[in-house]
């Protein structure tokens, strides 16, 4: 099995992990600052609060346009899959600059139901807002190019 990873067709997933990094969580620390304590380690306590539900939006405007811009929206859904392991790897790298760096809170996030239900959280709202894009790129293809199937049947006619 060849695994070949072009780095020209993966610009948008480097885009949405920076977007994540930058805007997400620079967000996250503007409301919070240091009072987040272990909220950021278990995200869903910060994307379901009424006072940051600004960051839910965040995280699901970014997901949605970086599978948006995928060309085939398969490649979007794997993409905000993928997007889950960075987005908890970066909350534990935010904890570790906040706190200090403590290798237990690693522990901590498997062994405590908050962790999961976090990456089951943030799994829902990658897929929702990943499929959400998908259809709305079909529907955007089927409006930008109303009469290509049309085409494509009159062309296979004719053959």
């Amino acid at each position: 099995m060849k695994v070949k990873i072009e780095l020209s067709r993966q610009g948008n997933f480097i885009f949405a992990i920076l977007m994540i990094h930058f805007v997400f969580f620079g967000y996250i620390a503007n409301v919070f600052k240091k009072e987040v304590g272990e909220r950021i380690l278990f995200l869903y306590q910060i994307l379901f609060n009424p006072a940051s539900i600004l960051s839910l939006i965040i995280l699901f405007t970014i997901v949605f346009f970086m599978v948006f811009r995928e060309k085939f929206f398969e490649y979007g859904i794997r993409n905000s899959i993928w997007l889950i392991p960075i987005i908890i790897g970066q909350s534990w790298m935010w904890f570790w600059i906040i706190n200090g760096f403590d290798i237990i809170s690693i522990g901590k996030f498997f062994i405590r139901i908050e962790g999961w239900l976090t990456i089951l959280s943030i799994l829902g709202v990658n897929l929702f807002s990943a499929i959400l894009a998908s259809l709305a790129k079909q529907r955007y293809e089927k409006y930008i190019h109303p009469n290509q199937n049309n085409l494509k049947k009159r062309e296979g006619e004719s053959k």
